[in-house]
């Protein structure tokens, strides 16, 4: 319980560090002291910065569902086909075409 006497909620916990391996820390913090140029002295200040980023990238990155699986793939498949439109006259260009044909003169 808190300090107030209410139940923690989702918002009021904090999220738990995820276990780094010591040893992952340690070959992170390596790789900063020898890009530095093996100067002494920054000890700490590496072996802080390799855990802060061996925590971010142990950490489970929310999943983002792309535009379609929100929406739904699945309502496309359901929807029928669209209707093409009929002109007024459909069987007119054929007519047309035809009395062409018969009229030309040879």
């Amino acid at each position: 319980m808190t300090e107030t006497g209410k139940k923690p909620t989702r918002k009021t916990r904090k999220a738990a560090a995820p276990e780094i391996p010591a040893d992952a820390i340690e070959r992170r913090a390596y790789e900063k002291f020898a890009a530095r140029g093996y100067a002494h002295g920054a000890d700490f200040d590496d072996w802080r910065d390799a855990e802060e980023e061996l925590a971010s990238e142990f950490t489970p990155q929310p999943r983002r569902a792309s535009k379609a699986a929100a929406k739904g793939a699945d309502t496309d498949a359901a929807k029928p086909a669209p209707k093409k439109r009929a002109s007024k006259n459909a069987d007119a260009p054929a007519a047309k075409g035809a009395a062409r044909r018969t009229n030309k003169k040879a």
